[in-house]
């Protein structure tokens, strides 16, 4: 059984820093990742009395510098975020962070199954690298709102019956084969593996998910796309990458970034509900 406190201690592994123009309206990435997990709690804690009403911290680390918890066991979770790097160069010169980074993650996961491991899009290739699965470039980029195909298990993980799931994306780098014991949550046209959870317990480690199981029995949930993203975040990110992306690309994400974006209610929801706060 997961622990019954209210209060939540999360470390959130910072891989990179937003450009100047993202942080100077929406600031750095523990200012926008605490602004999902509060706008996502807010309606948990709505729902529940008031001396049960549930709180976090969050604790950045910067583990491009080498940073981590003293004490890991000190928190509830960890949370890796995205990142401009490239997570599978990381036997090249000036990436030894990320394979430092790639076996602190893989140690966590195995030693330790009661810290709760989130990996948003880089964090998401971290994780697959950490635990046996592969990280390639993909034929080409996808960006903005764009429409998952949830398996049977994402509905069940998200709640979501119409089998959609709306996130913005901004990744070239993508997840072909997931770890073993994982079990993928979406998918788009060009990427089968837009996220994948592997549960706690043993008996949920077999080649099919479990057909009973609560969000507190995962142990790791990862997602490609950017739950943290908003349509401004998104905007800024085109422009800012426009000669990288190319024109006709940048144009059709700017003509999606203001559609339908579920980080919030969908995936910020169950990241809490995965710590044990519904």
């Amino acid at each position: 059984m997961y622990k019954p406190e209210t209060h939540r201690r999360i470390a959130l592994l910072v891989c990179d820093v937003p450009a100047d123009a993202i942080r100077e309206r929406h600031g750095d990435y523990t200012r926008i990742f605490g602004t999902l997990l509060e706008v996502s709690l807010k309606p948990i804690n709505e729902t529940r009395s008031a001396d049960s009403q549930a709180t976090f911290k969050l604790e950045p680390f910067d583990v491009r510098a080498q940073v981590y918890p003293k004490d890991v066991d000190e928190y509830d979770a960890i949370l890796i975020t995205g990142s401009v790097s490239t997570a599978h160069e990381y036997e090249q010169p000036g990436r030894e962070w990320i394979k430092k980074l790639i076996e602190y993650v893989r140690v966590v996961a195995t030693e330790k199954p009661w810290i709760k491991i989130f990996g948003i899009c880089f964090g998401h290739q971290i994780v697959a690298l950490a635990m046996g699965g592969t990280c390639v470039r993909n034929m080409r980029f996808e960006v903005s709102a764009t429409k998952l195909q949830l398996t049977e298990l994402g509905k069940r993980v998200y709640g979501v019956e119409s089998g959609i799931l709306n996130i913005h994306l901004m990744n070239r780098d993508h997840v072909p084969n997931e770890p073993p014991s994982f079990h993928i949550l979406s998918s788009s046209n060009q990427s089968p593996n837009h996220g994948m959870v592997l549960f706690s317990d043993s008996e949920f480690s077999e080649d099919a998910p479990p057909s009973n199981f609560s969000l507190t029995d995962i142990h790791i949930l990862t997602s490609q796309g950017h739950p943290e993203f908003t349509e401004s975040i998104m905007h800024l990110l085109l422009r800012i990458r426009r000669e990288l992306l190319g024109p006709e690309l940048v144009r059709d994400g700017e003509s999606r970034a203001g559609n339908q974006n579920d980080g919030v209610a969908v995936i910020g929801k169950a990241i809490w509900g995965v710590m044990g706060v519904e």
